[in-house]
């Protein structure tokens, strides 16, 4: 998998064949597997654009920063998106803005996190031509003491025919914490199918009581259940399945 790294705020220059660099705008001009990695930072913003007629898989990851992000994603006619990204910060705070502007374009987002501070994050996704997907996932782990806040806004305007629209967000609280979750679908065209879910709660009191008269202990109940709900929602890359195990297994509970 190509990877990206982004250290101290700055993308470090890379040589990636069907990959284009200009400042902060990154092309993706081939068909990939990517991987984006924020190390020691505080503040990002990127612009990915995704080029006709291509299908780009990438994952995001970002472990132990307070970081604020602003990045733009915008696809064109034809292309797939998929994100698979992971955090466990100590704050975040992010705005994200994707642009669907060809026909029958598309977009994945698989977004999973451990939340440990204050994290908010804002998505805005902008149907702007027919035929257009977008599917928004997120599931939270939401520590003692931490608050997450998350805004969805999904836009199509009258005349943006035959588009979907999809938002699901799950927040599992681990003991006493803030969590809001605000969907919003701005549609003004009848041919439009909106879907949307969200869902705070603390982990199941069934899924424990099954887990727990088989032996497993409680902490390590609530491993598997946080594992189960984070893991299911994203794909990870072989070098950072390891890592990402690692963070959830120091998790007790709470």
């Amino acid at each position: 998998m190509n990877k990206i790294s982004i250290v101290n705020n700055h993308i470090i220059p890379f040589d990636i064949d069907g990959v284009s660099l200009n400042d902060n705008n990154i092309s993706f001009l081939e068909n990939g597997n990517y991987l984006v990695e924020y190390i020691d930072c505080n503040e990002i913003n990127l612009n990915i654009k995704i080029c006709k007629n291509k299908c780009i898989n990438l994952f995001e990851y970002s472990y132990d920063n307070d970081i604020i992000v602003n990045n733009k994603y915008s696809i064109d006619s034809r292309s797939s998106l998929i994100i698979n990204k992971f955090y466990c910060n100590k704050n975040s705070n992010e705005n994200i803005d994707i642009s669907l502007i060809g026909e029958k374009s598309n977009v994945k987002y698989n977004f999973s996190s451990i939340s440990n501070g204050i994290d908010k994050y804002k998505i805005n996704v902008y149907h702007n031509n027919k035929e257009t997907t977008s599917d928004i996932f997120n599931k939270t782990i939401a520590k003692k003491d931490s608050g997450n806040y998350f805004e969805i806004n999904s836009y199509v305007e009258n005349g943006i025919l035959d588009t979907y629209l999809n938002q699901s967000t799950k927040i599992i609280t681990l003991g006493d914490s803030d969590n809001r979750i605000n969907p919003n679908m701005y549609t003004y065209d009848n041919s439009t199918t909106a879907v949307h879910s969200s869902v705070i709660g603390s982990v199941s009191e069934d899924e424990l009581f099954y887990l727990m008269s088989r032996g497993i202990s409680y902490d390590d109940s609530v491993r598997l259940i946080v594992k189960g709900n984070i893991l299911s929602n994203i794909n990870i890359p072989d070098e950072y399945w390891q890592k990402i195990n690692d963070i959830i297994d120091k998790i007790g509970g709470e």
